[in-house]
């Protein structure tokens, strides 16, 4: 009987999925991370590499590399080259009015992250523009530490898991141990970046365990998603053939389009999550008011 109710409920939280899906046009909302991202993540990368000027141990190039890995190959050479060309007509980092001006820019993608999330739980936003603002320059923040620790960690983890291994003294290749390791941490990043952003972003009231489902299936999703892209552009894609020259620029607005609606879909299963727990905890506080008016 236990069992049969759960998937009763497993169906019933699908076809309510569905339905919010559709009815919060999740896919018209990703188009629109799509583009405001697009125009902010050239700003974003700016901001990163002029505060890792001040890291001795760390190079724009090597920042630049690490993003290979998440990106399509055509999107990776369009954005490591804009951002490169900007570097050297900049001659080097932007200090002052210019760092300020990448951080503020690079802040329109999370603020539309916000918007979005907040639709996604049907709340009407009760954050003035100048608030609003200043949670999208600090998330920015964050997420840029995020890209900076993550950086530091693929870069110096070969050589220290080298040294542990020694200083213990096991014998063994520890690089092959590190390239097992690898993969997890870069979900684990994704997974804590992915929480900070469904947690801090939305102005509803939730417990962590309405946003961890949600954020493990956009953490993994995103990964599948990306992988099947990747496999699609290796394989059957004639993007060249259809769009030409600017087809670098629209693998990149696809790839993000992609990505916001898995993203939406994990704010999606949240907020559902939230609205089913909540509704049904609505008959048991009503019993317990009714009990305490008969006393």
């Amino acid at each position: 009987m236990d069992y049969q109710r759960r998937l009763t409920r497993a169906g019933l939280f699908l076809r309510r999925l569905q339905r919010e899906i559709g009815y919060d046009d999740c896919m018209g909302m990703a188009a629109q991370i799509a583009y405001f991202v697009m125009l902010a993540i050239f700003p974003f990368l700016l901001f990163i590499l002029s505060l890792i000027s001040f890291l001795p141990i760390l190079e724009p190039d090597q920042v630049l590399n690490s993003l290979q890995e998440a990106l399509p190959p055509p999107a990776f050479d369009l954005v490591s080259g804009t951002v490169r060309t900007v570097l050297s007509e900049r001659e080097g980092s932007i200090l002052g009015f210019g760092l300020l001006a990448a951080l503020w820019s690079g802040s329109m993608g999370v603020g539309v992250l916000i918007t979005t999330i907040n639709r996604v739980y049907n709340i009407h936003p009760k954050r003035n523009i100048a608030y609003q603002k200043l949670i999208s320059i600090l998330l920015t923040l964050v997420l840029s530490c995020f890209v900076i620790l993550s950086t530091l960690l693929v870069l110096l983890g070969p050589g220290l898991s080298h040294k542990f291994f020694q200083f213990l003294g096991l014998a063994g290749d520890s690089h092959n141990f590190w390239t097992t390791l690898r993969l997890p941490l870069v979900l684990l990043r994704n997974l804590g970046a992915v929480s900070i952003l469904s947690h801090f972003a939305s102005e509803a009231k939730q417990r962590y365990v309405w946003i961890l489902p949600g954020t493990v299936f956009a953490t993994v999703g995103w990964f599948v998603v990306s992988s099947l892209f990747r496999l699609f552009l290796r394989n059957f894609s004639a993007y060249n053939v259809t769009y030409g020259s600017i087809a670098a620029v629209i693998i990149m607005m696809v790839w993000l389009w992609l990505s916001g609606f898995i993203f939406l879909l994990g704010a999606e299963i949240n907020a559902l999550m939230r609205r089913m727990d909540h509704y049904e905890d609505l008959p048991r506080v009503r019993g317990r008011i009714r009990d305490r008016v008969h006393k």
